[in-house]
């Protein structure tokens, strides 16, 4: 019987958000990941491993969670094996994707860590002032307008955003510290610094240095599947945008990729 192993890329910055180029077809899609892993956990649908490929700098604190938590959920539902392989890096909420893997392998350039939670307000008040700018604010409640640019914060607005980040940094902790109890100088490696991958071996947020293809190897290894055997597996379908549909066929793929960068920054189509 042939085995069944999903892969999951999370490649990009983990967001809620479903805004994407009409034209490229690139970009982490939560809501398709989350579809994935709905499927694949119902009983139906064979299921041995799941294998994660990460290359992310985290992003927003709830994606991220909700992606953890989904992951997490398939994996006691279904009672399998967990896998991760970092690429160039996984920090911040890419991190505590990552941490639900039973083994997490880095390359040795690669970057991870970054436990941490951040909130930034810009203050534009100096500049607004500089070019004769003025707003007026109607408010039902004295916090209504926290982190308003055009002004200074008050102590206490300051004090509610920075518990905020606090707590926020709590809970990534407790998660962090849920699946991966072991690791060393605690305060360090959960005060928000990005590390390097002998630092993170050497601490516990990872456990072993290797490529995907050596966690490719592990993941069969807890499925129980033989090295030569045949797998199948399950990968989410990911729609071509408009360049790759008209040029996939014909043009070389680098060519499509700098036509999609293009694209993306604002320079194609423009009048």
């Amino acid at each position: 019987k042939k085995k069944t192993i999903a892969v999951i890329e999370i490649d990009g910055v983990i967001s809620a958000s479903s805004k994407k180029s009409a034209i490229a077809s690139k970009g982490f899609s939560l809501g398709k990941t989350l579809e994935f892993l709905s499927d694949i956990e119902d009983e139906k649908q064979a299921l041995d491993g799941i294998m994660l490929r990460m290359n992310t700098p985290g992003g927003t604190a709830g994606a991220s969670e909700e992606l953890a938590r989904a992951i997490e959920r398939v994996k006691e539902a279904r009672n399998v094996s967990v896998v991760a392989s970092i690429a160039d890096v996984c920090c911040s909420g890419g991190y505590m994707i990552a941490v639900v893997a039973d083994k997490i392998f880095a390359n040795r350039q690669s970057l991870t860590g970054s436990i941490g939670t951040i909130l930034q307000v810009p203050n534009y008040q100096e500049l607004a002032e500089k070019i004769g700018v003025k707003t007026l604010t109607f408010k039902s409640g004295k916090m209504k307008d926290i982190g308003n640019p055009m002004r200074d914060m008050t102590e206490d607005e300051q004090a509610f955003l920075n518990e905020i980040a606090r707590q926020g940094h709590k809970l990534f902790r407790d998660f962090v510290k849920s699946h991966r109890p072991a690791i060393q100088n605690e305060e360090d490696m959960m005060d928000g610094r990005p590390v390097d991958a002998l630092t993170a071996k050497e601490n516990g947020l990872t456990v072993a240095f290797g490529t995907y293809l050596d966690a490719y190897a592990a993941m069969r290894e807890l499925a129980g599947i033989g090295k030569h055997a045949p797998v199948k597996e399950l990968r989410i379908k990911e729609d071509k945008g408009i360049v790759q549909r008209l040029l996939g066929t014909i043009a070389f793929p680098n060519v499509v990729d700098a036509i999609e960068e293009l694209s993306l920054s604002g320079r194609m189509f423009k009048s």
